[in-house]
């Protein structure tokens, strides 16, 4: 191990990730969890409720995107071992309804630099439809300590 090993951050686990998420007020709202964790990214899901559906009684456009901001932050401050980061840009192109059951989003990180990170997201319904896509740009912030 080399003296620049020792400055890496040690990512994240599930639990605390999850840990993580829950004191996150509006993602605790959403019902969001983590359910994984890859090399380049994490999964995080989300039920369809009531309170998250639109008039046409399929899931909401501002929850679809609220999960793909989630999933991609998320996934960022795992892997800088809990630094805060915060989105400076968000795309989401919405390509097909869900009305029930869970929606599960993956996160694949694109480039982690000094100041910023990039990465994009997919969202896929129960029967692995994709319904929605996005890419997102985090500002990484300076840690506390």
């Amino acid at each position: 191990m080399s003296y620049t090993d020792d400055l890496k951050p040690k990512p994240l686990n599930l639990k605390e990730l999850n840990s993580l998420v829950s004191t996150m007020p509006f993602n605790h709202l959403l019902g969001m969890r983590v359910v994984r964790i890859y090399s380049d990214g994490i999964s995080m899901e989300m039920e369809i409720t009531p309170p998250l559906r639109n008039i046409l009684g399929t899931l909401h456009g501002g929850a679809t995107a609220s999960l793909i901001d989630a999933v991609i932050g998320v996934s960022v401050i795992q892997q800088l071992g809990g630094r805060a980061a915060t989105t400076v840009e968000l795309k989401v192109n919405y390509l097909r309804p869900a009305a029930q059951g869970k929606v599960r989003a993956r996160s694949k990180i694109i480039k982690i630099g000094k100041t910023l990170a990039v990465a994009r997201a997919e969202v896929h319904d129960l029967h692995g439809h994709l319904i929605a896509m996005g890419s997102a740009t985090y500002l990484l912030l300076l840690s506390s300590g």
